[in-house]
C-alpha cells in the first residue's frame, strides 16, 4: 500500500511526459506536412525547402510509415539532383516525372 501511495504521483507524471512527447512528435511532423502543402505550388520558396529538409529529421521513426515517407523524400530527392544538362533530355525526364506523380 505505502509503494503504491509513493510510486502512483511518479508514474502518472511520467506517463504524462510521455504523452506530451509523443503528441510533439505528431505535431511536428503535421506541421512539416502543412508547410509542404502551402507551399507546394512554390517550390523554390524558403519555407517549402525548409520543410523538405526537415523531413529526415522529423520521420526518423523505424515504423513503416516512416520509412515510406523517408524512401519518398530520397526518390524525390535523387530526381532532383540528375536532372540532365541537354534540354531535351531534360524535357523528357520532367514530363516522365509528371506522369509519374499524375498516378499518385
Amino acid at each position: 500500500m505505502v509503494i503504491a501511495v509513493l510510486l502512483g504521483p511518479i508514474l502518472a507524471v511520467q506517463a504524462q511526459k510521455w504523452v506530451e512527447v509523443l503528441r510533439e512528435d505528431k505535431n511536428r511532423r503535421l506541421y512539416t506536412f502543412k508547410r509542404l502543402m502551402a507551399t507546394r505550388g512554390a517550390t523554390l520558396s524558403p519555407g517549402h525547402v525548409e520543410a523538405l529538409n526537415s523531413i529526415d529529421l522529423e520521420f526518423n521513426g523505424k515504423g513503416k510509415k516512416d520509412e515510406q515517407v523517408r524512401r519518398c523524400w530520397k526518390e524525390y530527392l535523387d530526381h532532383l539532383g540528375n536532372l540532365s544538362q541537354d534540354p531535351e533530355q531534360k524535357q523528357k525526364q520532367v514530363d516522365s516525372w509528371n506522369e509519374r506523380m499524375a498516378s499518385y
